[in-house]
């Protein structure tokens, strides 16, 4: 093949127009059009601009060597470990997941935006390790790492963002006996870690399933390039639900606000598990189980206490309950599901002319009319109305500023 039926294999393996690459490059679409057909050629600055651009070694562009198959990621993904099929209601957003972080990838490339994603866990993980011991001690490490103390997290997410992992959401089946609960895949095609999060659940499952998948990323990503969450409980799936729980609610942590709160060593009423629920902003199943594993329940009063209805009693103590406590309804997620970075630079691209908007809706499967609401919306910055700019003041005529 020619250097110029590489240009175009490249290109259109990639997803991006002709117009997108004149952008990117910085020169017409008619040259792109050119170098396509052979007509002329790209310099070398030009041909290592696309090289990056497309993803694809400079050698292959100038023909020197036959493109490397490409491993069908999602194929790997598709396909669980202990042997049996994802089910089918799970693979469009498997698929859909891999096509995401490539897509990711190719736009970070054209917009010349450095992903800064997490290839390589900087935890120590040794086979034989995995008890439930062995992942308490590794859940404190990491809170250690990050310097969150024994407190509640708060947002998984940004956990994941500020550690380099890219967290992307989708629905894939309701039906948690059979199907996939959420995926690790360390991308090595320019994003890096990455997390898919089944949007089919509650919001508790899906922010324990986060630091679930934390723990694949962080302590069996150096021997295994992926991992696929089902019902079907392995000892690194063991490991990593114990791992989450401890991260999200430390033992540790919750006996120290009960003893602070007074109302321990042993919790009597359903009430107090609410209260740990609300302040460490996990689920009451999350909770609940955790006041087991910790000892501050018995067994016969998590089945007792398993019977209340949690958002009934939690209204009664007088916590907000979020409308998606209520009902789950994974369609308003259409531009949420994407990261916040991941929107940053859609937004920033499109507003640059590094990208046009039809190649945007192609990139994130959005539509032309959602991209073009995503790149409309405005950056979060206060609008210099009260009470922002009242304690700006406050700050400025008290000399802190």
């Amino acid at each position: 093949m020619t250097v110029a039926g590489q240009l175009v294999r490249a290109r259109s393996q990639s997803g991006l127009g002709q117009e997108d690459v004149a952008t990117a490059i910085g020169v017409s679409r008619a040259m792109v059009s050119y170098w396509e057909s052979g007509k002329r050629e790209p310099n070398d600055r030009q041909l290592t601009a696309m090289s990056r651009l497309f993803n694809t070694p400079l050698s292959v562009l100038l023909d020197h060597e036959e493109p490397a198959a490409e491993p069908d990621v999602a194929a790997m993904l598709l396909r669980v470990t202990d042997g049996h099929d994802v089910p089918d209601d799970a693979a469009p957003g498997v698929r859909e997941f891999v096509r995401f972080l490539d897509a990711y990838a190719r736009l970070a490339a054209a917009a010349n935006f450095s992903v800064r994603g997490m290839t390589q866990s900087p935890f120590v993980s040794t086979p034989g390790y995995e008890s439930a011991d062995d992942a308490r001690r590794k859940a404190e490490e990491v809170r250690s790492h990050l310097r969150l103390g024994m407190g509640p997290i708060g947002d998984v997410d940004s956990i994941c963002e500020l550690l380099g992992i890219t967290v992307f959401r989708h629905g894939l089946g309701s039906d948690l006996s059979r199907t996939v609960s959420g995926a690790f895949l360390d991308h090595r095609n320019g994003v890096g870690f990455a997390i898919l999060v089944n949007l089919d659940m509650t919001p508790g499952r899906r922010h324990f399933t986060v630091a679930h998948e934390l723990a694949h990323a962080l302590f069996h990503s150096s021997d295994s390039r992926y991992t696929v969450s089902t019902a079907r409980k392995s000892p690194r799936e063991r490991f990593a639900d114990a791992f989450a729980g401890e991260f999200l609610m430390p033992a540790e942590g919750m006996r120290r606000l009960v003893e602070e709160q007074g109302i321990g060593p042993r919790l009597s009423d359903p009430t107090e598990v609410i209260h740990l629920q609300r302040f460490f902003g996990v689920s009451y199943a999350t909770a609940l189980l955790r006041c087991l594993k910790a000892g501050l329940i018995k067994q016969d009063q998590y089945d007792e206490f398993s019977s209340i209805r949690p958002l009934v009693l939690a209204r009664a103590l007088g916590y907000e309950i979020a409308e998606e406590e209520y009902e789950q309804r994974p369609e308003r997620w259409k531009i949420e599901r994407y990261p916040l970075r991941f929107r940053r630079l859609v937004r920033q691209a499109v507003r640059a002319d590094v990208i046009s908007l039809p190649t945007a809706a192609a990139l994130t499967g959005l539509s032309i009319d959602e991209v073009s609401e995503l790149v409309a919306a405005e950056d979060q910055r206060g609008d210099g109305s009260e009470p922002d700019r009242t304690e700006l003041n406050e700050y400025a005529a008290s000399g802190v500023v």
